[in-house]
């Protein structure tokens, strides 16, 4: 069950009219409330205007988010902590 190519234009068109504190609060309930190929239809075209609009959605979020959770726990072990140090050492002596 997918939409039409007709429709998908038409709800493409209705998509992008609205605000972007509207497409976030979409991507929000799609992320939540998808029960069929139509709905993950509809919000991965709510997510493609928000990218389009140069915002951040919800999995991009998330994606940075692990990100820095990774980098974080790579820094928490000993070896992770001598190599920080080194960094800022030489960080800061080449500001200087």
């Amino acid at each position: 069950m997918c939409l039409e190519p007709e429709d998908h234009m038409d709800w493409y068109d209705r998509t992008k009219a609205l605000s972007t504190e509207r497409l976030h609060n979409l991507d929000l309930y799609w992320r939540d409330n998808f029960e069929n190929s139509v709905h993950q239809e509809l919000h991965l075209m709510v997510q493609m205007i928000l990218v389009e609009r140069g915002e951040q959605t919800l999995e991009m979020k998330r994606q940075e988010q692990i990100k820095e959770l990774n980098r974080s726990l790579r820094l928490s072990n000993p070896f992770g902590r001598v190599v920080s140090g080194f960094k800022s050492v030489f960080t800061t002596r080449t500001k200087s």
